[in-house]
């Protein structure tokens, strides 16, 4: 509820009365009675009264009235600084913008309908919308450099355990080898011992038979030559063992040479969130001939330019990719059906950057917007939308039945169900609208009011309407199990036929098909597509079974798609180009209307030495000194008007109502 506000006279006089204007010289409220009076006397008639409502709006807000630098009462407003000025002021510092000084009064009784002030509350709006944007773009980075941080970590652990783990077996097989060394030459040792120990004894017995021995000295001097030779014999035979060490150089350069683990580096790049200047739209006319005559694109001259190749290697026993998408920022999102709850991120370059865990082996998936997807999980029945950033559900939504194919348009998701057929949602889960289509329906993808859909089994393609009418339908011997499905910008239909091996692309219409590749192009196996309609980036996936390891591994194909224009083509684009006048006039009479605003183009120069000469090329927008002229482009960019110089201080409307450009419009236009 608003405060009341007195009447100031009436309070004087101790009666009590609600206010109904605010003199913004005298600081004080005026009920109708006391308003009049106000009024009547000469030394307050030319007041300032406002109406208590817009005092309200400013009552909390500390406006000063006084010039700061000589303490007297703002009284004047300067145009060209854009300033409110005392007396003091235009003696001592405005004397040469005497025919820019206006009476404030005057000013602020024009602000409320002064363009520049709506121009500055559209700038104030949209730098709020810039903000948000830029915040939110800060803490999108944020949780970027988070998951990069827990990324970095992973590996460093990773590596650590790989060369713990390497080290340990390394170790294992040092201690086997220096055991069996070890025992090894206490083998041989013992051996020698052994032979001694037998020969010990028999000398041993030769001697407790000294008597018998002295009868057969001859003999037995014999045999103990034997002895003392064959022990001699022993003896040379044996060999003394050192067991030493010899460490690999890897090992000694690790401890002596390697001082660090890896190294952190922070790869800086230029904050992609620019400020939309409000003004700069102002500057242009935007005529969308060509959206006003669609003109169709003869899917003849397409062409494919092959812009990456890479594997993805197994990780599991089984890989099954289910389903793909390319991401805002360029890298490619894989669903492996068979994996181990994860969607898989390469980027662009084909080099591994994460795996995002999701709840159950995914299917399929469908971009939403930057930050988020949705994906379906098959048998599980249910689908999820997903915050990439935060690698949070935002939403499960549970179905009657196995949930294959997922396409997102317009606001809507689209989901295949098994026995159902095609269910519409909305973003918060609600059921919209179903979809009657054949039972074996895996791949699906819309656009604008269409969906399209693939039956392998049929080898036929769908195209309805989003409220379920049929289209057409394509049937060919060229293509044999229509896999993976995806739409370009104007409508035209991309498939991959899984047993024919090969890539074609059908007009709008499903009249027309052109095949792009096929096996002799590398194609093995293709089962899924996703097309990035932002960059013409086509994503194919096949599958590839490498005979020389028995592994089975995707290959991934980036191919860049060309539109090239027929000469019939051209020739009716040009037409329809040329044949502009009526749409430019309706354009330019409604961007003249709504923002009174024109085409310039500001020069920067110098600053002038001359004080004067400062304050009249000075540019608040530009904020520095400048010269600005006022210029007309036709649609196909030719300048059909250049005003002469002026200086940068001049406003907009000056400009355009001075340079003569008004004069040269036809009747009508204006």
């Amino acid at each position: 509820m608003a405060s009341f506000i007195p009447c100031g006279p009436c309070g004087h006089d101790g009666n009590t009365r609600n206010t109904e204007k605010w003199c913004t010289d005298c600081n004080e409220g005026f009920c109708n009675v006391c308003e009049k009076a106000h009024k009547s006397l000469r030394i307050t008639r030319d007041h300032n009264l406002i109406l208590i409502e817009d005092y309200r709006k400013i009552e909390n807000r500390n406006v000063c009235i006084q010039c700061e630098e000589h303490g007297s009462k703002l009284e004047l407003y300067c145009k060209v600084h854009e300033n409110t000025i005392c007396i003091a002021c235009f003696t001592a510092k405005h004397k040469e913008c005497s025919d820019a000084i206006i009476p404030l009064a005057e000013a602020a009784k024009n602000a409320k309908t002064s363009t520049a002030l709506t121009d500055l509350e559209h700038t104030i709006n949209e730098t709020l919308v810039n903000i948000q944007k830029c915040r939110k773009d800060r803490e999108t980075a944020s949780v970027r450099i988070e998951i990069q941080e827990k990324i970095i970590k992973k590996r460093i652990f990773d590596t650590r355990e790989t060369i713990n783990k390497h080290l340990d077996d390394l170790e294992r097989k040092l201690l086997d080898e220096l055991t069996t060394t070890h025992t090894s030459c206490k083998s041989k040792y013992g051996t020698i011992q052994n032979k001694l120990n037998e020969m010990e004894i028999e000398i041993k017995r030769l001697q407790e038979h000294t008597s018998q021995l002295k009868r057969f000295a001859h003999q037995t001097n014999k045999e103990i030559h034997d002895e003392v030779k064959s022990i001699t014999k022993a003896l040379a035979s044996g060999r003394n063992y050192d067991i030493e060490i010899e460490i690999h150089h890897g090992i000694t350069s690790l401890l002596k040479d390697v001082d660090y683990f890896a190294r952190v580096k922070v790869d800086e790049s230029t904050i992609n969130c620019p400020f939309t200047d409000s003004k700069m739209d102002q500057a242009q006319i935007h005529v969308p001939v060509r959206q006003q005559v669609p003109t169709r694109r003869s899917v003849n001259n397409t062409k494919l330019r092959l812009q990456k190749k890479f594997t993805i290697k197994r990780k599991e026993k089984e890989m099954y990719i289910s389903g793909c998408a390319i991401l805002a920022n360029g890298n490619v999102l894989i669903a492996d059906n068979a994996g181990n709850n994860v969607l898989i991120e390469y980027n662009e370059d084909g080099l591994f950057i994460r795996d995002i865990s999701v709840s159950k082996n995914p299917w399929d998936l469908t971009v939403i917007d930057t930050d988020q997807i949705a994906v379906s999980y098959n048998t599980y029945k249910y689908i999820e939308i997903i915050d990439l950033n935060k690698i949070t559900v935002l939403k499960k939504l549970r179905l009657k039945n196995s949930c294959r194919g997922i396409s997102y348009s317009d606001e809507k998701i689209y989901v295949v169900v098994f026995g159902v057929g095609i269910v519409v949602l909305d973003m918060e889960g609600t059921i919209l609208n179903t979809i009657q289509c054949e039972m074996h329906v895996y791949n699906i993808t819309t656009i604008k009011d269409r969906i399209y859909y693939t039956v392998p089994f049929a080898d036929t393609i769908n195209c309805c309407s989003t409220t379920g009418n049929n289209i057409w339908n394509f049937k060919n011997t060229s293509l044999t199990t229509p896999g993976g499905i995806a739409t370009d910008g104007a409508q035209n239909l991309f498939v991959v036929g899984i047993r024919s091996n090969n890539l074609m692309i059908l007009q709008d219409d499903g009249t027309v098909s052109k095949t792009l590749l096929t096996n002799a192009d590398g194609l093995d196996k293709p089962i899924r597509l996703y097309y990035n309609k932002k960059t013409n980036i086509l994503l194919e996936k096949c599958q590839r079974y490498e005979t020389d390891n028995n592994q089975l591994r995707k290959q991934v194909k980036l191919l860049q798609v060309e539109l090239h224009a027929t000469k019939e083509e051209n020739k009716v684009l040009n037409e329809k180009f040329i044949n502009t006048d009526e749409l430019l006039k309706d354009k330019l009479v409604e961007k003249l209307t709504k923002s009174n605003s024109n085409v310039k183009c500001f020069l920067g120069l110098e600053r002038p030495r001359n004080p004067t000469a400062q304050s009249k090329t000075w540019s608040n927008y530009k904020s520095k000194n400048t010269f600005k002229t006022l210029v007309g482009i036709t649609p196909n960019g030719a300048f059909s008007f250049i005003s002469d110089l002026w200086t940068g201080n001049i406003s907009d409307r000056s400009i355009t109502e001075r340079s003569g450009f008004i004069d040269l419009i036809e009747k009508g236009i204006m």
